[in-house]
């Protein structure tokens, strides 16, 4: 199925805005799979621009993709949703990569992270508080996404969500080498 770009970007502002929800998106596995590799891209440029080396951000982005869409596909499938799968991980990133276009954008407006010795600029600190923001907005709409796709209730979708995070934190610090801050 052939959906437009700006029609596509339109409904994940929506869901992001918490006003529509991954059944609005297209039932399309092409799609899913183009999202991912942009989301990877970006996250890869993101991370190096970061400082990380290449291989840690794309592991990093991998592991990532990998843990919340098999979580995902995991919850589902308990449910006996596997039918909602592609629509509900193409709204999960779909969503992701705007939030990462948003936060890219912020890492790159706040220059490099000073040494741990070094306090943070008026502006790297103000950045550090809308990254925040970002982060538990971001896990508002995957809350929102998973209790649309689940049926469920919102406490139900956010304690899965916040699992997710666990689960990624945890084997990111166990599996990835840490990031190279000056």
């Amino acid at each position: 199925m052939n959906v437009p770009m700006p029609h596509l970007a339109r409904i994940a502002v929506d869901v992001c805005r918490l006003r529509r929800g991954p059944q609005d998106l297209p039932y399309s596995p092409h799609l899913l799979l183009t999202l991912i590799v942009v989301s990877t891209g970006l996250d890869l440029l993101a991370g190096t621009a970061q400082g990380d080396s290449a291989s840690s951000a794309l592991g990093r982005s991998l592991l990532s993709n990998v843990s919340v869409l098999g979580l995902c596909w995991v919850a589902l499938a308990i449910r006996h949703l596997h039918a909602r799968y592609v629509q509900t991980a193409t709204a999960l990133v779909a969503c992701s990569l705007l939030f990462s276009l948003i936060q890219t954008s912020l890492t790159l407006l706040a220059g490099p992270l000073p040494d741990a010795h070094t306090p943070l600029t008026g502006l790297q600190g103000l950045i550090s508080w809308i990254a925040l923001t970002l982060f538990v907005w971001e896990i508002g709409v995957d809350v929102h996404i998973m209790r649309h796709a689940m049926e469920s209730s919102f406490v139900f979708a956010l304690l899965l969500v916040i699992s997710w995070v666990v689960v990624y934190w945890t084997l990111a610090s166990a599996l990835l080498p840490q990031p190279a801050h000056p």
